[in-house]
């Protein structure tokens, strides 16, 4: 429906009254822009001309409020925490306010107030990572243990930007490997994976090994065999073979690597079908410089890949670049084989298959035949081992020595593939043999 003022007055006075109302948002609008203008000098005057301007504005108070709080110029902590308690009741449901605001009350000596504060920005917050981890501080420091590991748990399932100084922070707090475990690491995997690797590097193996079979043998979490094939290296690297094997194999039954392919095989990828992975139980590739080492599709015993080793003939050194770690026991008998073919490789010293004890090779350490110049046609180069009571784990290398000749610079090319090492069984007549 449309009015229609007849009365000259009373147009008049609508006029004037829709001016009124225009100067009058006008002013106030102009009074918002003029106090953002302002307040983008971050200096004390400024700021509290921006919060006289405009009230209502929660952020005018916020800024000043830390103004007065942090500033070496400005500083004033009672005006900092009317400020910033304006700011919370302005925007009550803005956890930042709130948590300014402790800190303030805190640093005031107001405990209580700052801990209603901080257990209001709590609420607000719940989740995110920077507000628990301010909250959880405030309650270490005051004594209470077990409400801040509450929030450092919080923390470490948000993000991993704390994970080092909350670790820290909780074994001097509780040094207590299960009550950590239990209270401040989260069910989430790349919090666990983080923790394990933080104890390993303290030396803390077996705390490192709950965590794994506590969480990561059975969690539900997704991680790939990359996040935790290094800590398989560190315990290897730390003498627990047997320890290492077993969460190898946890990987193995989680579908993370591929089983050998053969029954019996205790080398993984022999057949080089796989991305070569440089940690755990696979295939170790370091090539010296100048030399090429990785798969070839183009040539192959079996399956669809060998590894091409290729020489550039500007050395004469001791390749041992090509390993693999496997368990063993202890008075069994193995075989252990390869199957390669070479390419114009020089010098009289050429590469062949080596099994060595890697803690203590003067307990065990065999080289098979040698392959040199050029074999077209794949050859078989085996060797049988038996380890001594110490040896746990060897290494399977493709090992070329160094030449004693003056024509010692190797090249040409190498190709290796089904490589296996297998337990044999006792050759019963060389038993009775060795009884009488």
């Amino acid at each position: 429906m449309q009015i229609t003022l007849k009365n000259g007055t009373a147009r008049i006075g609508l006029a004037a009254l829709e001016g009124v109302a225009f100067l009058l948002l006008t002013f106030w609008t102009g009074k918002a822009y003029f106090a953002s203008v302002v307040s983008h000098t971050l200096n004390a005057d400024n700021l509290q001309l921006a919060t006289r301007l405009d009230p209502g504005d929660s952020e005018y108070h916020l800024e000043l409020g830390r103004l007065c709080q942090y500033s070496l110029t400005d500083i004033n902590p009672t005006e900092a925490t009317a400020e910033l308690k304006l700011a919370a009741e302005e925007s009550p449901l803005d956890a930042q306010p709130w948590l300014d605001l402790g800190a303030a009350q805190e640093l005031a000596g107001q405990t209580d107030e700052a801990e209603a504060s901080l257990r209001r920005a709590d609420y607000l917050a719940p989740s995110q990572p920077g507000f628990q981890w301010a909250i959880g501080n405030f309650f270490l420091l005051h004594g209470n243990v077990d409400e801040s590991l509450r929030h450092f748990r919080v923390v470490l399932a948000g993000t991993p930007q704390y994970d080092g100084m909350i670790f820290s922070t909780a074994w001097k707090a509780v040094d207590n490997a299960d009550e950590i475990l239990a209270k401040v690491i989260p069910d989430k995997a790349r919090a666990e994976i983080s923790y394990m690797y933080y104890l390993a590097g303290k030396g803390k193996l077996n705390d490192a090994q709950k965590v794994w079979k506590e969480r990561l043998a059975n969690t539900q979490e997704s991680y790939t065999a990359s996040d935790v094939g290094h800590y398989i290296d560190i315990l290897v690297a730390d003498n627990l073979p047997d320890e290492a094997y077993h969460d190898w194999k946890d990987l193995e039954k989680r579908g993370l690597v591929v089983a050998p392919s053969e029954p019996g095989d205790l080398v993984y990828d022999g057949d080089f079908e796989t991305e070569l992975t440089n940690y755990g139980f696979g295939w170790r590739i370091f090539p010296p410089p100048g030399t090429y080492i990785g798969l070839d599709s183009t040539t192959f015993h079996s399956g669809g890949h060998s590894l091409l080793v290729r020489f550039p003939g500007n050395a004469n050194y001791l390749f041992r670049n090509v390993c693999e770690d496997v368990t063993v026991n202890p008075g069994d008998n193995y075989r252990a084989r390869a199957f390669m073919k070479t390419d114009g490789i020089t010098t009289n010293s050429g590469p062949r298959l080596e099994v060595f004890d890697p803690y203590d090779p003067k307990e065990l350490d065999m080289l098979s035949d040698q392959l040199v110049g050029t074999n077209a046609a794949w050859a078989l180069l085996s060797l049988s081992f038996s380890p001594k009571p110490k040896t746990h784990l060897v290494n399977v290398c493709i090992t070329r020595m160094p030449s004693d000749k003056l024509d010692n610079l190797i090249a040409g090319k190498l190709w290796v593939d089904d490589v296996s090492v297998v337990k044999e069984e006792p050759d019963p007549l060389r038993a009775k043999h060795e009884v009488r």
